[in-house]
């Protein structure tokens, strides 16, 4: 037996697949990297990568977000303020009753349309004034017609071979010059109107029609309004429905606005190009009625005869002046004497300060103001009563009582002017009164363009040299 050496086995190492390895290099995530570097004001260290993607992302559309709103935020509190706030705010205001600025901007749309319409409306003064100038024309063409037949009648009379055709031709001749002067005297009063038109009345009216005229009116109207207002909610229900304007009457109102409107203009372009509603019309028309209204109620007040007032005055340039002239008064001077003396007034310094018998509403008219209106009217009043000074547009007055008469005559001329002017001097003695509080318009609002209507003049035109042709002629 062969002695063998044991060996120990191979070690034999496992077999490895055939397969080929891939071996894949990995490294940490970035995303998932913290870096320790803050964000804003030394926060955000402790974020990963991806996490402050995010941050950023979502911080940018929170900015954007609120710059968008930051916009609209803008927008729509410039529209609340130009539409709702700066509207809102008061031009003026009455006893504390604030008339936003507004109503002033209808006010003066509509205002401005009328006297539109009543310079260039197809019943306006221009077309007034058109259709004089063609009945001046055609009466001139009668007038040249007959003058030329006179001259071929008189040629014709001495040419005649009879008696009794001359008598014919005379006769035809006394007509014709009869003619001629009724066309002659038609022609003179129509050329008349129409030369008063041109010259005058629609040069005054064009003066009126101003920003500034209108504007300082249409604030005025408010106020008026106010106190009118004011004044009905104190009266009976009768009164008030004499005053206050009715459905239909506004309607009516609205009616002739539209009928007299200009070549061009539409009621719907009115309204678009001044940008008011048909509602802001109809408020606005009703002021206009109930104004009118109030007029014809007061005017219906004032009867001949009526309550009057023999009344004696002295005006004094100062408050000092007028309580020294008073003083004196009180002690026994002489009213009419001091009067020639010492009043500055030098339409009724010569005769005492005798302003005669007054109705009420006289003085009104004349100073446009009530301030001695109201203190002479006032029952509690008795002859030989002497005023305390009176404040009166700047000037000073004393004004004594001669005599009262419950029941005196008025003349043709006096009935007819208070009647007319009844709201103007009923307007004056209210703002006189002592618990009324009317504060100053608003200047800035009064000349704001944006309150202007774009066909309101802001001047009026030069005024025609005399002689000159008027451009505004037809």
């Amino acid at each position: 037996m062969n002695s063998q050496t044991a060996r120990k086995p191979d070690s034999k190492r496992s077999a490895r697949s055939n397969k080929s390895n891939k071996y894949v290099k990995q490294t940490a995530r970035f995303d998932a990297r913290r870096d320790g570097k803050p964000i804003i004001f030394g926060w955000g260290g402790h974020l990963s990568h991806k996490e402050k993607i995010k941050f950023q992302q979502r911080a940018t559309w929170a900015v954007a977000g609120l710059i968008g709103l930051l916009i609209v935020a803008v927008i729509v509190g410039t529209w609340i303020n130009l539409n709702v706030i700066t509207p809102g705010l008061p031009i003026t205001s009455v006893n504390g009753h604030q008339i936003p600025q507004s109503d002033y901007r209808k006010l003066v749309a509509v205002r401005t349309e009328l006297e539109e319409e009543k310079l260039n409306g197809p019943h306006g003064l221009n077309a007034q004034a058109s259709s004089l100038k063609a009945q001046v024309d055609a009466e001139q063409k009668i007038i040249d017609t007959d003058t030329s037949k006179i001259d071929t009648l008189n040629k014709e009379i001495k040419s005649a071979s009879s008696n009794t055709q001359r008598q014919q031709l005379n006769a035809q001749l006394a007509s014709t010059k009869k003619d001629l002067t009724a066309a002659q005297t038609k022609h003179d009063q129509i050329n008349s109107q129409y030369t008063n038109l041109e010259q005058n009345t629609i040069p005054d009216e064009q003066q009126l029609f101003t920003q500034s005229q209108v504007g300082n009116d249409s604030a005025t109207y408010l106020q008026d309004d106010e106190i009118i207002r004011e004044w009905l909610a104190t009266q009976s229900a009768a009164v008030q429905a004499k005053v206050n304007p009715t459905a239909t009457q506004v309607n009516q109102f609205i009616a002739n606005l539209k009928a007299n409107l200009p070549k061009g203009m539409t009621y719907s372009k009115f309204l678009s190009q001044d940008n008011i509603s048909d509602s802001d019309v109809q408020t606005m028309s009703a002021l206009l009625v109930r104004r009118n209204n109030m007029q014809s109620y007061l005017a219906s007040l004032i009867k001949s005869p009526t309550y009057q007032v023999h009344v004696l005055s002295i005006t004094a340039s100062t408050q000092s002046a007028a309580q020294q002239l008073l003083n004196q008064l009180k002690k026994g001077a002489d009213f009419g004497t001091l009067a020639k003396q010492k009043s500055v007034d030098a339409t009724t310094a010569s005769s005492g300060g005798d302003l005669g018998w007054l109705a009420r509403g006289q003085l009104a008219q004349t100073d446009q103001s009530g301030v001695i209106d109201n203190w002479l009217f006032d029952p509690a009043r008795y002859v030989g009563e002497l005023s305390p000074v009176l404040d009166e547009n700047g000037a000073y007055h004393i004004v004594k009582i001669v005599d009262i008469d419950p029941s005196r005559a008025l003349d043709k001329t006096t009935l007819q002017s208070l009647q007319t002017n009844a709201l103007t001097s009923w307007l004056f003695e209210q703002r006189a009164l002592p618990n009324m509080k009317i504060t100053a318009v608003n200047q800035n609002m009064l000349t704001d363009t944006s309150n202007m209507p774009p066909d309101l003049p802001s001047g009026a035109p030069a005024t025609a040299v005399p002689g000159a042709p008027n451009p505004a002629a037809p």
